[in-house]
Parts: structure tokens; C-alpha cells; sequence
């Protein structure tokens, strides 16, 4: 009996450490959103800059069990011309475990511009044609269209995001469709996935995300933020529409400076990071649907400290009588979080004020303890726009913007 007892054990812990081994085999994606000069230095294998790009990804920050699997790759010239140098670099990349996805996109393709992005998909088809080594072969492509960027005011033209939303959504979507159908027609392997934000579903509707998931074959989730926690519920209903639609997603993270600071690993560095992601592997790692993590990007992953450069919320900021963090999320609607510290207790009050100096509502006015305090606006009468809220104490004012979305 004791030995039928050990057997299993011993069986139980292969299984589970094939498991685990298995969920540790997802992939991981990385951006590459480099300047053109640098970029045509990588592929056409000038200095370093391609050696370096994939000794990077064969091991980021000295860790091969973080390799880098997947490149979405800017390389709009390189499509249209110089074909041997693109392919040189695709199989180069091949030989190192790595795929090339074709990565593109602006906010007017998704109304006025369709055109550019269709012909995008027609000559990354048209280059794939030529080749007839298939590790030369783009693999994928990726389009980051960000609709909600079409706003008055700019060089932009209507419709907008803000005023006719649900016009420039589905005008989105049927762009979105017929690259999926572009990409299914064209006889090859190609595959069509897009960069999302990580709150379609409270600005357009939980419905309406379920369409665009199931017109493409992937999405990356753009689901910046510091805590597993908030990346874990945030992809929630992407992870779970891919499970009913056999669809993929891939979980972006973001690790440039960048404010609010709640939304990269900038300030906490690698190890963090890793820690972080760990604890959202332990929640996605073992379904099908989910392909792994996606890095913002090339440019600032690779130079990602490992250790924290920032004051975390439990230290105690030892120079600073007070602090005041920026809104998140922001743009936001209709409620956002807002962070301050106090070094001291006393009379606090918390405002928000218009561009015209205006006060539209007083969030808290009282006795604060000292230490970290946070407040949870929940917008119901503002109207779209720009606005600043204020932390006020008897020894000092700050204000920082915030911006209401409808």
C-alpha cells in the first residue's frame, strides 16, 4: 500500500512539473516601434543593431526563460522594396526561435484612411509570394488602429471619437473585417491580430467588443498597469470571449515612462515586473486561448532596470511633506482613482475645477490621518473635456490634469 502511495506521488509530481513546464513555454511578444533609421540599421545588418536585437530576445535581462518568441515589427519600407534584406532578417530571426509579425496602423484607418492599411496587407501578401523558403515568410500582421484618437481640433477629420462614437466603431469594424478577409483569401498562413486598449467594453459596450474579437484572429490587450491584480480583471472579458469565440489573446504590458505611473513597470524595474506577470500566468497560464505576454516595447524593455526607481506606496517618501499621483485610469469614464500621500495629519480638502479656474465638485473637505490616502470619483454630471483636481492642505496646493472621456 505504501508502495502503490509513492508510486503516485511520484507520478502526481511529474505530471504537475510537466504542467508547469508547459505553462512556462508560453510565448512572449515584443513591439518594435523603433525609429526608421534604426530599424533599417537591423535589417539591413548594419553596426550591431541586429545582432543586439536578437542576443536581446534570446535572453531579456540575462533570462532565457523570457525569451522573446513573437516581434511586431514597423518596417513599412522594407514591404515595398529591398525584399532580400527583409527576407535575410526573417530567417535570421527564424534561426533564433523568433517570428515576424508586420506591425502598422493609424487612428483615420479606421474611417477616412482604409485604403493605406489595405494596401499594407496587399504587400506584405505580395512580398510572402515571392518567397519560397518559408522561414523568410511574415508570419502574421498587426495593426495598432486607435480609433478613440479621432478628435476635433487637430489635423484630424470627423467623424470623432467623442461625438459620433458608434459611427467611427463600426466603420472600425468593417475595416478590421475586411483585413481578416484580405488576409483568410490570400492562400498562405498569414494570420491578422490588433492592439487593443484594455476598456473597449466601457466605452463601446461588452457586445460590441465580443464582434471585433470575432471578426480577427487575435488581440493584444494594451492592459497597462503595475498590479496583477488590475491585469488580471481587465482582461477578464477578453479571455473569456476568445474561450467561446476559439480565438488567441496576448496580454500587453507597458515599460516606458509614462504617466500615470500606475500603468508601466518603469518605476519598478524587471524583477517586479516579473513577479507581477508570474501572478497573472498563474491565473491565464493554462488556458489554450492565451498566448503569453506582449512588451511594450523594444526600445524600453531593453534598457528596464531591474530594481525599483521609485518611492512605493508602503515606503515612506522621506523628502516629500506630501504627494499627489496622477488620476488612473485617465482619460477615464465614469470613475477614476485618485492617490495622494501626507507626511502630516490635518485639515484636507480634495476639488476638482474646470479650465476656467471654476470649482465643479469638492471630493473631501476634513481631518486626514497622515499616510496614503485614495478617493474614487465617480463622474455623473461633468461634461466631456479636460479638467484639474486639487489636493489642498494648510502648508501647500498642487494640481494635475484629468481628462473625461463620454
Amino acid at each position: 500500500m505504501t508502495k502503490k502511495v509513492f508510486i503516485y506521488t511520484i507520478m502526481l509530481f511529474i505530471t504537475i512539473s510537466f504542467q508547469q513546464n508547459l505553462f512556462a513555454q508560453k510565448g512572449r511578444a515584443m513591439w518594435i516601434w523603433n525609429s526608421a533609421n534604426q530599424v533599417n540599421s537591423m535589417i539591413n545588418d548594419y553596426g550591431t543593431y541586429r545582432q543586439d536585437l536578437f542576443d536581446f530576445c534570446k535572453a531579456p535581462h540575462g533570462n532565457p526563460n523570457n525569451k522573446i518568441t513573437t516581434l511586431f515589427l514597423s518596417c513599412s519600407a522594407f514591404i515595398y522594396s529591398n525584399y532580400d534584406n527583409l527576407a535575410n532578417f526573417i530567417s535570421e530571426a527564424a534561426d533564433s526561435g523568433i517570428t515576424i509579425e508586420y506591425l502598422d496602423g493609424d487612428a483615420t484607418w479606421a474611417t477616412y484612411n482604409q485604403r493605406y492599411g489595405y494596401d499594407r496587407i496587399k504587400k506584405v501578401i505580395e512580398y510572402n509570394t515571392s518567397r519560397t523558403i518559408d522561414k523568410e515568410k511574415i508570419k502574421g500582421i498587426h495593426f495598432d488602429v486607435e480609433p478613440y484618437l479621432l478628435k476635433p481640433g487637430g489635423s484630424y477629420k470627423a467623424p470623432y471619437w467623442d461625438t459620433d462614437r458608434m459611427t467611427v466603431w463600426n466603420s472600425f469594424l468593417a475595416f478590421n473585417d475586411t483585413c481578416q478577409a484580405m488576409v483568410d483569401n490570400s492562400n498562405s498562413d498569414l494570420y491578422f491580430g490588433i492592439a487593443i486598449p484594455r476598456w473597449y467594453e466601457s466605452h463601446v459596450g461588452i457586445d460590441e467588443l465580443k464582434k471585433l474579437q470575432k471578426i480577427v484572429d487575435y488581440v493584444a490587450i494594451m492592459d497597462y498597469n503595475e498590479k496583477a491584480s488590475v491585469i488580471i480583471n481587465d482582461a477578464k472579458n477578453e479571455i473569456d470571449h476568445a474561450k467561446e469565440l476559439n480565438k488567441k489573446v496576448w496580454i500587453g504590458v507597458e515599460t516606458k515612462e509614462i504617466s500615470p505611473e500606475t500603468v508601466s513597470f518603469y518605476e519598478e524595474g524587471v524583477v517586479y515586473m516579473e513577479e507581477q506577470l508570474g501572478i497573472v500566468n498563474d491565473s491565464y497560464g493554462n488556458e489554450d486561448v492565451f498566448l503569453g505576454f506582449a512588451i511594450h516595447s523594444y526600445k524600453y524593455y531593453r534598457v528596464l532596470r531591474n530594481d525599483p526607481v521609485s518611492v512605493k506606496k508602503n515606503e515612506f517618501p522621506l523628502n516629500s511633506d506630501f504627494v499627489l499621483e496622477q488620476n488612473y485610469p485617465n482619460p477615464f469614464n465614469p470613475s477614476t482613482i485618485i492617490s495622494f500621500y501626507l507626511r502630516n495629519s490635518g485639515t484636507v480638502s480634495v476639488s476638482i475645477y474646470n479650465l476656467l479656474g471654476e470649482r465643479e465638485i469638492e471630493l473631501i473637505n476634513g481631518e486626514l490621518s497622515s499616510g496614503w490616502h485614495e478617493v474614487n470619483f465617480i463622474n455623473e454630471n461633468l461634461s466631456s473635456g479636460v479638467y484639474f483636481y486639487e489636493l489642498r492642505t494648510s502648508n501647500f496646493t498642487q494640481k494635475k490634469k484629468m481628462i473625461i472621456l463620454k
